[in-house]
């Protein structure tokens, strides 16, 4: 069914003006001393200044198609006051290892030491699932997005993302929820452990793997799929980190009782340089 390019031409322009009135509203906060300000102690205002993240990882979709499935594959980041693209600074991905990492430009709305909340928009490629981290080969959209992090304690953390499609374009609206726990193993390295479920409506499901599985057209609203990691990550110095990972990914609910294969492995092992 073909999309309706007058309503989502709408929906874009809406999202478009509520991004441009977020980085207003930051300006704003940024240069515009308040009443309290004036009578109390000063407060340092935040200055907005550019930082970069620059690696590479070396990774694998499914290791059991290796090594054909294996390919290096750049990762950058770039930072701007609130405003992130990608990775950003990396500090976010140092403080909660969010379990949701892929190339989107975000808006930072909260960002303290135990909370994170930023607000994005993203090329999404309606086949690829719920575990690609970069557009793949398709029909793609645009998709909206909303980012929360939580550290419960020093070693739990939480984390919820909301994604709507913003071209009505059959992507439709998915609810992703994980938690990590974190193993400090010395000042340096830690390992940590995370798992998630992704949630979404039946036309999500059902434009996501229509092309790929027989009788994905009976698929209904609900979780579809879950996942595991495992995650290894080492300061080498102040501006660089190394990292490996494994993950595990399944088909839950009625998407597991459709043919084919229903789990995948994968894994990478990465640099990142920190320009902070």
């Amino acid at each position: 069914m073909k999309p309706h390019f007058s309503h989502s031409a709408r929906t874009l322009q809406w999202a478009l003006v509520a991004a441009s009135l977020c980085m207003l509203q930051s300006a704003a906060a940024q240069n515009e001393p308040t009443a309290h300000s004036e009578t109390a102690s000063p407060v340092q205002q935040e200055i907005p200044v550019w930082d970069f993240t620059l690696g590479g990882t070396f990774k694998s979709s499914d290791l059991a198609k290796l090594p054909g499935s294996a390919g290096l594959a750049p990762v950058v980041g770039l930072q701007y006051g609130r405003w992130k693209l990608g990775i950003g600074d990396g500090s976010e991905w140092l403080r909660f290892n969010s379990f949701r990492k892929d190339s989107s430009l975000d808006y930072r709305w909260l960002d303290n030491r135990r909370y994170s909340l930023s607000l994005s928009m993203q090329l999404h490629t309606l086949t690829s699932g719920e575990g690609s981290d970069a557009p793949e080969i398709g029909q793609h959209t645009v998709r909206g997005r909303a980012v929360g992090n939580i550290a419960i304690t020093r070693r739990w953390s939480a984390g919820v993302a909301w994604t709507q499609d913003l071209l009505g374009k059959g992507d439709s609206s998915t609810l992703g929820l994980g938690v990590s726990y974190i193993w400090p193993m010395d000042p340096q390295s830690e390992m940590i452990l995370n798992g998630g479920l992704s949630w979404a409506t039946a036309e999500h499901w059902r434009h996501a793997y229509g092309p790929l599985r027989q009788g994905a057209d009976t698929l209904r609203t609900g979780i579809d799929s879950w996942g595991l990691g495992l995650n290894y990550k080492h300061r080498i110095a102040r501006h660089w980190a190394w990292f490996a990972s494994l993950s595990l990914s399944g088909d839950a609910g009625p998407l597991a009782q459709l043919p084919g294969l229903h789990s995948a492995r994968a894994g990478q092992l990465g640099l990142l340089y920190f320009h902070r």
